[in-house]
């Protein structure tokens, strides 16, 4: 079981219809990027620590329950251990490393 969960909207492509997997095929792109979201300080932090990580979409019934759970809709997310550690815009990688490294070495006691 992961230990952190991250809400959060992950890039994706998405294309209307079938047309665009044959349009891959010509290396034609048809596809346009859901979200513009900017994930690389998020990441680094995740790096920077050795847990697994499990990535919910905020459009899921769990994304939604755990947004509803821990009242905030800023993503994304970092839940350590079902214990909210992080909400919003990732400023400082290194910070939220030492969060997410805290709570995982908190026992709870």
């Amino acid at each position: 079981m992961a230990q952190i969960e991250v809400v959060t909207y992950l890039p994706a492509k998405v294309g209307v219809c079938r047309v665009c997997d044959l349009a891959d095929a010509f290396r034609i792109q048809l596809r346009e990027e859901a979200w513009d979201v900017d994930l690389s300080a998020l990441m680094q932090a995740l790096e920077e620590v050795d847990a697994l990580v499990r990535f919910t979409s905020p459009f899921s019934l769990r994304g939604l329950y755990l947004m509803i759970r821990h009242g905030t809709g800023r993503l994304p997310l970092v839940i350590v251990r079902g214990r909210l550690v992080h909400a919003g815009p990732v400023g400082e990688p290194k910070e939220l490393a030492k969060k997410i490294r805290e709570a995982l070495s908190d026992t709870g006691g």
